[in-house]
């Protein structure tokens, strides 16, 4: 069977998300915290930054449902876990592993279906992906983490932080929305209409056809994801990354999509948070991106100006600094709220703390 094409799945998704932002954007919100980056001179990053360095860990976890997943791992220090989006893998965060591995621990996973991860009895979907990244996070022993989704990612981030709130409380410290969003990603009446696309496209999948417009979209179109000035070589990367899928995991994964909604995921989660979105995002817009920072009582949102929804390769110091910066802000606010009950205890009761 032919290798597919991230074409297909991503026209239908990303066309129908920029039909909805005109809407969306008649309805704009306010953050509890805005920052807006000043500009830079816009210079794609080095060709180097983008492929991932030989001296990674790689790891191989075993899922409840029977599926495998593929992290990669360097650094040591903090745990900085970093989850893609659809139809990419763990090298689309390469330059983060050249960036802050030497300050944390960086691990970057394949959700299932993508990169070298299987897929278990339980297929795809949101949801599975939420319960994968607990897997992930139980399996390596991560505490005090750091957790940034991108685009799906992110949305897989969420679906997380509703099913396993004793997961996120005991091995997350903070968590980091990067080019995502909480809304369903299309009306009702866009859905349907995307089911029955989508399962044409499983019949052609199930009769060992590729699927359509394969040789229609390719790098031009995958530009589309990318700001201004971007390197050549991250909108190559992308392509390939969804041409090496195989049609069933683009059908399965696209099909899982059209199920999100994390409003109410995300209604009881107090975990410090930031939201990180680029002006040029046309996949995720910043009043999408606006209104997820909205549904988190302690939340950072930061656009970056000109920047589109490839952040990550798009702007990879601007996101070490900002990422930094966040875990700043969560050691000093624990600081503070353990010396306030320090100074709340009697004076007889006596507090041991870790190192």
């Amino acid at each position: 069977m032919k290798r597919s094409t991230v074409a297909w799945a991503v026209a239908i998704a990303g066309a129908a998300a920029a039909g909805c932002a005109l809407h969306r954007a008649t309805h704009p919100a306010d953050a509890r915290y805005v920052r807006q980056q000043g500009a830079r001179p816009l210079l794609p990053p080095s060709d180097h930054l983008f492929e991932v360095p030989v001296d990674v860990t790689h790891h191989h976890i075993a899922t409840p449902d029977g599926a495998v997943l593929h992290a990669v791992e360097r650094g040591r220090g903090r745990p900085l876990v970093l989850v893609h989006g659809i139809t990419l893998r763990h090298d689309v965060w390469a330059p983060q592993f050249h960036h802050l591995a030497d300050r944390y621990r960086v691990i970057s996973l394949d959700l299932r279906g993508h990169g070298e991860s299987t897929v278990g009895s339980a297929g795809y979907g949101i949801a599975r992906l939420g319960d994968d990244l607990a897997t992930v996070l139980e399996a390596l022993d991560l505490r005090d983490a750091l957790v940034a989704g991108h685009s799906m990612g992110g949305m897989a981030l969420m679906q997380f932080s509703g099913d396993h709130p004793d997961v996120l409380g005991d091995r997350v410290s903070g968590l980091v929305f990067v080019a995502t969003q909480a809304r369903p990603i299309l009306t009702p009446v866009v859905v349907r209409g995307a089911r029955r696309l989508l399962a044409k496209g499983q019949a052609r999948v199930d009769s060992g056809l590729d699927l359509p417009a394969r040789d229609l979209i390719g790098e031009r179109v995958t530009r589309l994801a990318f700001g201004a000035r971007p390197s050549p070589r991250a909108v190559r990367l992308v392509a390939d990354m969804g041409r090496s899928m195989e049609p069933v995991s683009v059908v399965g994964s696209v099909t899982g999509l059209l199920d999100h909604d994390g409003v109410a995921a995300l209604r009881d989660t107090d975990t410090p948070s930031m939201v990180v979105v680029g002006t040029r995002d046309t996949l995720t817009p910043v009043p999408n991106a606006r209104h997820l920072a909205r549904l988190l009582p302690d939340c950072d949102f930061v656009v970056l100006p000109r920047a589109g929804h490839q952040l990550m390769q798009e702007r990879p110091d601007e996101l070490a600094e900002l990422i930094e910066g966040f875990a700043e802000r969560i050691d000093g606010e624990a600081q503070t709220l353990a010396q306030a009950v320090d100074d709340d205890l009697p004076s007889d009761v006596d507090i041991e703390r870790p190192g």
